[in-house]
């Protein structure tokens, strides 16, 4: 948080202190802030200002908005050491695709935390079947999909693992400082996800890949294309139960095409708690809890 804190007034900044670790900051144009700890929302007294707003904008984009539009045009702005705002308001359309926002009108900037050893199943998974076969984990948005890859990163370039990481980080917010000196983390930042997979398996021989969220159809095909070349991934999806996913056309896909051997599914109360895990491996026909 102290990363960011330069961008906001100090009435707002002593009004967060008391909560201590957030997981999210929402602000409005002429709203009341809010922020968000454990899964609770908790309504500030601060209001900003529409005056005050242009200012946390403007600061949180350097006052350089052309150099972030790229990612303004898919919902955020991509800050220093893994964190990012989400952005909405007023879209401009053209031939049914945006190109930009004409009003910038609410953010939510999201926390990152680093969290270790939270991903034991996952790398028990991995080590089991010789490192061979990708692993696909899903959740609503703020369950911590992130913090978990992030922790699956760290744990398979250490002992006794030693695996060569490609860290594709199309959003900018998967990899963080920390990982800077972690010689077996190589990172794709702001590389679109089809591309960084491609370079990644042509230019840097990874053990394993992990990527943020999948969704696009460019995606799916480059994952499909991946698969013949040995190299396991290991992704996120957005979803409340397996059943849910494997509905979307690319999720479907993939499972058919036996790209994931094991699909983990997770949950938790609040940042403090442990992950719990539902596993289900195709190949074995069941389910068993973490």
């Amino acid at each position: 948080m102290n990363t960011v804190i330069r961008y906001f007034p100090p009435e707002l900044v002593s009004e967060i202190k008391p909560y201590g670790s957030i997981n999210e900051l929402r602000l409005k144009r002429g709203a009341r802030a809010c922020v968000k700890k454990d899964s609770v929302n908790y309504m500030l007294t601060y209001k900003t200002t529409p005056k005050e707003f242009e200012k946390i904008v403007a600061a949180i984009l350097h006052h350089s908005y052309h150099s972030q539009l790229s990612n303004i045009v898919e919902g955020y702005i991509s800050l220093e050491e893994g964190y990012r705002v989400g952005v909405s308001g007023k879209a401009v359309v053209k031939e049914g695709k945006i190109t930009n926002l004409s009003d910038i009108m609410s953010l939510s900037l999201r926390i990152p935390h680093v969290v270790k050893k939270v991903s034991g199943p996952v790398i028990d998974y991995l080590a089991r079947t010789n490192y061979k076969k990708g692993v696909l984990i899903y959740s609503p948005p703020g369950i911590g999909k992130t913090t978990l890859l992030r922790d699956i990163a760290f744990s398979l370039c250490e002992k006794p693992h030693f695996k060569r990481v490609a860290l594709i980080d199309s959003r900018k917010e998967l990899y963080i400082k920390e990982m800077d000196k972690i010689s077996l983390i190589d990172p794709y930042i702001g590389y679109p996800k089809a591309k960084g997979i491609e370079l990644a398996i042509r230019t840097m021989s990874p053990d394993i890949i992990i990527c943020d969220e999948i969704g696009n159809e460019e995606e799916t095909k480059a994952i499909l294309n991946n698969q013949n070349t040995g190299v396991p991934i290991i992704a996120s999806a957005h979803g409340y139960r397996l059943s849910t996913i494997l509905k979307r056309d690319n999720i479907s896909k993939l499972y058919n095409n036996g790209v994931f051997g094991c699909y983990a599914g997770i949950s938790r109360r609040g940042e403090n708690e442990k992950f719990r895990y539902e596993i289900y491996e195709p190949e074995e026909e069941g389910v068993n809890g973490a």
